[in-house]
């Protein structure tokens, strides 16, 4: 299930990316759109729901996003995010074999610039924060603003959006899970920062 929701963000980005002729107007309304259910996310939906499985969209008679929408949809808007005034593509998996090609999960892209003194304190705040939370809507926010943060500071990285999903997507399954990701993404970021000085 986390793998599809991996390959499904991954698909949506390439769509989005569409070799270069990016949908400036579709990643302008990811930016903007909290949630999925904004008014402003409606630009999404064709590209979104049309790459994913049935069973991981909501038929909730209330409105409801799934674990999967919510995740994906989250995923998306980092990208749109840091993607934003580049015209190389901002992806890559952090699983590929080739290291040129290889992307950096988001935690250890901010791992690396947390060993910059002027930026550690602030950004350990808002990593403390993000690991207090309780609820996806607090997570969605906090690695938006740690998304932003990476993206100010001009390094031009590639990221692992579709590994942000699947985190995102395990997060949601419960405490356990929580707490699980936490633990993957304080490791990523304290032992990454300091392992390499």
């Amino acid at each position: 299930m986390a793998n599809e929701i991996a390959k499904v963000t991954a698909q949506i980005i390439y769509s989005l990316y569409n070799n270069g002729n990016l949908d400036k107007a579709v990643l302008a309304s990811l930016r903007h759109a909290v949630t999925i259910k904004d008014h402003r996310a409606e630009n999404v939906w064709p590209i979104m729901f049309s790459k994913m499985a049935a069973s991981d969209i909501s038929s909730d008679p209330q409105g409801r996003e799934t674990r999967q929408e919510t995740a994906i949809y989250t995923a998306l808007r980092c990208f749109a995010i840091y993607q934003q005034g580049l015209t190389q593509l901002s992806y890559a998996s952090s699983n590929q074999v080739s290291t040129e090609d290889k992307g950096q999960q988001l935690f250890v892209a901010l791992a690396d610039l947390r060993k910059n003194q002027d930026k550690q304190a602030a950004l350990d705040r808002r990593i403390q924060n993000l690991l207090s939370s309780t609820n996806i809507d607090s997570v969605a926010k906090s690695v938006t603003q740690l998304v932003r943060i990476l993206k100010s500071a001009d390094r031009n990285l590639l990221l692992d959006f579709p590994q942000l999903a699947q985190d995102l997507f395990f997060f949601q399954m419960g405490y356990e899970y929580s707490r699980k990701v936490f633990l993957k993404w304080g490791r990523q970021y304290y032992w990454q920062s300091v392992s390499t000085n």
